[in-house]
């Protein structure tokens, strides 16, 4: 756990993506929960070791099972987009079903997700929503990029922000629901001086600034600039995405299996979206 303002603490180690929590005085605000049932139970443990505050709230930046899983450790009401409850009314035995399938190699953590209780948003926010809790000023901001639901939470006098998946660090973004412009939009945003943020944690990867949200920027540019050149000149998706494979490195590390299947899935995304475009 890392301490990366006054109280507010971040976990950059559990699996699947980061966590963090903002002692208000008034109360504790989560942004995530943790995925993993017991590194859910671990966090709720590690919390109650900074501080007796009660946990108040329980921010999800947007509806995917990183984000939301974890809710049900935490008896508190869940703050998010409207679109994120609505896909969460929307979650039925199936989507456990494929969450637990997904740890089919690790039965002690499929066995924890067969009794998942989807824990929905009872305030969401279309566009913009503050807290004022204690000492704390936490504004949830909608960008959508990421999914249509996706929001950021900033801590402007803290320098603080929570960019959900709009920033990941040393990884290929996933994009699989992307609407790319937007989430251009949404990484130039941040960017803005009057968005004051020192310090902004990522969904993935370690504690960053700014200047780490250029590196998607270009990234999110090129794949828009191939994918449109390759849709039309006549290429087929699997054309067009066979010829982007040497972006596998784009983040640094090893091309590793994981890098080339989302690669592979954010370009076939952005093809589409040139596609659609150039339908409509």
């Amino acid at each position: 756990m890392q301490q990366i303002g006054q109280g507010i603490y971040v976990e950059t180690a559990y699996r699947r993506g980061n966590v963090g929590f903002v002692v208000t005085g008034a109360g504790v605000i989560l942004i995530n929960t943790p995925m993993i049932p017991h590194e859910a139970h671990h966090w709720r443990d590690e919390i109650a070791r900074v501080t007796d505050q009660e946990i108040i709230y329980v921010i999800n930046t947007d509806y995917h099972p990183e984000c939301i899983v974890g809710n049900q450790v935490f008896n508190a009401p869940v703050i998010a987009h409207e679109q994120t409850w609505r896909k969460l009314k929307s979650y039925s035995d199936s989507f456990r079903q494929r969450l637990v399938d997904s740890f089919s190699s690790e039965p002690k953590v499929a066995a924890q997700l067969r009794s998942l209780r989807i824990v929905s948003p009872q305030i969401a926010l279309t566009e913009r929503t503050d807290l004022y809790k204690g000492d704390k000023v936490i504004r949830l901001i909608y960008v959508g990029g990421h999914t249509p639901a996706s929001i950021i939470v900033h801590l402007p006098a803290d320098g603080v922000l929570f960019a959900g998946d709009i920033v990941v660090n040393g990884v290929h973004p996933i994009m699989d629901e992307a609407n790319s412009k937007e989430w251009l939009n949404a990484l130039t945003y941040i960017r803005r001086p009057w968005v004051k943020a020192d310090i902004i944690v990522p969904a993935e990867g370690e504690i960053c600034d700014k200047e780490v949200t250029k590196k998607p920027s270009r990234y999110i540019r090129r794949l828009r600039a191939r994918m449109r050149g390759a849709h039309t000149t006549g290429q087929t998706r699997a054309q067009a995405v066979s010829s982007v494979a040497e972006m596998v490195n784009f983040f640094g590390g090893a091309d590793g299996e994981d890098a080339k299947q989302r690669l592979k899935a954010n370009a076939e995304r952005v093809y589409e979206e040139m596609k659609a475009g150039a339908e409509e």
